[in-house]
Order: C-alpha cells, then sequence, then structure tokens
C-alpha cells in the first residue's frame, strides 16, 4: 500500500539516500547536509514539512521537497517545490505526490530547477514555463564600464518606511544565511538585491537570488560590481530572458527553465528561501 508520510527528523537519512539516487551527481554527505540545514530553517521559521516521503508499507520510495514560504511584499503564500524522486517501479504515482503537495488552491507554486521529466509533467498540471539564459559578468571591468542609474544603500541604512517590514525580515534572514544584501536607491525608491555566492573550480560566482527585474541589475552594474569585488567575488551571473544582449557578457548557460502556477510578476527575480540558498544547488 502507498502513501505519504510527512518529512520528519527521523526521515532524513532516508530522503538523502533516495535524493543521491535520483541526483547521482550529488553525494550523500552533500544531501545530508543541504537536508538538516534545510529542515533546521523550517523549524525555526515555522514553515511547516519540507515535504513528503513517498512509502510502499514502510520502505521509502519516492520524495519531493517542499519549500514554503510568505511573500514578504504580498503576503502570498509560495511553495517551492524542489528536487523530487520516485523509483522506476512506482514513477506513475508521481503526479499524484505532485498534486497532493499542491493542495493550498491559495498558493503559488514554483519550479526554479526542472528536469526535463519535471517540465513535461509540470506542464500537465497547469504551470507556466519560462525560458531564460545565465550570463556571465567579468566585474573588474564592469566596475570601470558598466551602468550605474542609482546608488548603493546599506540594509541598515534604508530609511524607515521604505521597505515593507516583512521584506526586511526576509532580506536580514539572507543575510544571516551567507548572501550578500543590498539596496539600490534610484528615484527616490529603494529596491533591495541579494546575491547568492557559489564556487565553480574554487573560484567564487555571485548570483542573483532576489531582485525587481535583471533590468535593474544591468543598469546598476558598475556599483554592483563595485560590492561583489569587496566580497572577493570576481564574477556575477544573472538570468535574463532567452535571446536577450547585455553589453559586456558572456552567454554561461543557454536553454534554462523555470515553472510557475499562480500569479507570478514575470520580470521578478524571486528565489528567497528556494533551494538555491537553502541546499545550494
Amino acid at each position: 500500500m502507498l502513501k505519504l508520510r510527512a518529512i520528519g527528523q527521523d526521515g532524513l537519512d532516508a530522503a538523502s539516500e533516495l535524493l543521491t539516487k535520483g541526483f547521482p551527481s550529488r553525494s550523500l554527505a552533500f544531501w545530508q547536509h543541504g537536508l538538516k540545514r534545510l529542515f533546521d530553517h523550517g523549524s525555526e521559521t515555522g514553515a511547516g514539512s519540507i515535504g513528503n516521503l513517498l512509502m510502499a508499507d514502510e520502505t521509502p520510495i519516492g520524495i519531493l521537497l517542499t519549500i514554503a514560504r510568505r511573500d514578504g511584499e504580498t503576503g502570498q503564500k509560495i511553495v517551492n517545490l524542489s528536487s523530487w524522486y520516485v523509483e522506476e517501479s512506482h514513477r506513475w504515482y508521481a503526479p499524484r505526490m505532485l498534486l497532493a503537495a499542491m493542495a493550498d488552491s491559495g498558493a503559488i507554486y514554483t519550479d526554479l530547477t526542472p528536469s526535463k521529466a519535471a517540465v513535461e509533467l509540470n506542464n500537465r498540471l497547469g504551470f507556466r514555463t519560462f525560458d531564460y539564459d545565465l550570463l556571465l559578468f567579468p566585474l573588474p571591468w564592469l566596475a570601470i564600464a558598466g551602468r550605474r542609474q542609482g546608488r548603493l544603500v546599506a540594509l541598515n541604512s534604508v530609511p524607515p518606511g521604505a521597505i515593507s517590514e516583512t521584506l526586511l525580515r526576509d532580506l536580514r534572514n539572507h543575510q544571516a544565511l551567507g548572501c550578500i544584501v543590498t539596496v539600490i536607491e534610484a528615484g527616490g525608491r529603494y529596491h533591495p538585491v541579494v546575491f547568492d555566492v557559489i564556487r565553480k573550480k574554487r573560484i567564487p560566482i555571485a548570483r542573483v537570488v532576489y531582485a525587481e527585474s535583471a533590468d535593474l541589475v544591468a543598469d546598476n552594474l558598475a556599483i554592483l560590481a563595485r560590492l561583489l569585488i569587496r566580497h572577493g567575488v570576481p564574477l556575477l551571473c544573472l538570468q535574463m530572458p532567452a535571446g536577450r544582449r547585455v553589453p559586456f557578457a558572456y552567454r554561461w548557460q543557454s536553454g534554462l527553465r523555470y515553472q510557475v502556477k499562480g500569479e507570478w510578476d514575470d520580470r521578478s527575480i524571486n528565489e528567497l528561501y528556494s533551494e538555491r540558498v537553502l541546499l545550494k544547488v
């Protein structure tokens, strides 16, 4: 008999083993560390379960990670459907597992890193697909030659009321999680930008995980480059709609996509509390 079981602390080892099967490019130690970080975050914030295990009697045969939060601006519930895997013999149950995870009809659902199989399945469940390229920027050059339309303001220097308290809380939480957080002031308005830092061949690369739009970042590359260089980061990657060109950018990865079900600002980059930050994928 198949059933779903919420992932508790006693299920983290089984979850790690299943995810290692589903994503063999990642080690067991990677998933063990990432799931503990995700579980601890959920416990501290009261976000609820981090997902479900699919059980055949008492044997775990599938998993779906879910990361729930409230949008800092709208208050809307957002559920990030993260990594999932089901043993081949029971793959037919995957749509039911996804439907169970999307039981709240008032929530927005996202899949930021869908596999080809997930894209096809999500399409059948009413998701929209956004195609994008990942552009790479050399920051030392952009610190001199990049655009600048605004000025940077430290988060603790933003005037009261310029950014909602709930969004400020999220921004401070991401600072605590190791992200680089800044604010662009332009035309009397304050626009937060959040970077997560990853490493490729030991080289640190900043990736935008929150901004009102990619254009906001592209229009302020000079001041953002100087900030990131001070943090020891020489490269920046930024998602742009597929085919868009930006001066001084190299097309690092093409043919990428993310999927959304529900209301969504197509211009925004909104990956707060996602697997980018919590699992480092």
